[in-house]
């Protein structure tokens, strides 16, 4: 199945969160000829609402732009007390 475009995800994100619904692509690339990921980089694709900032309560991340509105779920609340 082929890959939703930017565009695309955007209007599935605002379909899905209203006008907060946001889409962002980290850049991506090889350097000196590896992955261009370290083990613990975040995936390239997120979508998500509130801009995707410190106010966002929805999140998804993927490989590709489907993985990231399959795995969008909402974030746990951190603990006031905490």
């Amino acid at each position: 199945m082929k890959d939703l475009t930017k565009e695309e995800a955007l209007a599935e994100a605002r379909t899905r969160w209203g006008a907060s619904g946001a889409v962002r692509a980290r850049p991506g690339g090889v350097a000196r000829g590896g992955s261009g990921r370290g083990r613990l980089a975040r995936y390239r694709y997120t979508v998500g609402n509130g801009g995707l900032g410190r106010a966002c309560s929805i999140e998804g991340q993927g490989d590709t732009w489907r993985s990231a509105l399959a795995d969008a779920r909402p974030l746990a609340r951190r603990s006031e007390t905490a």
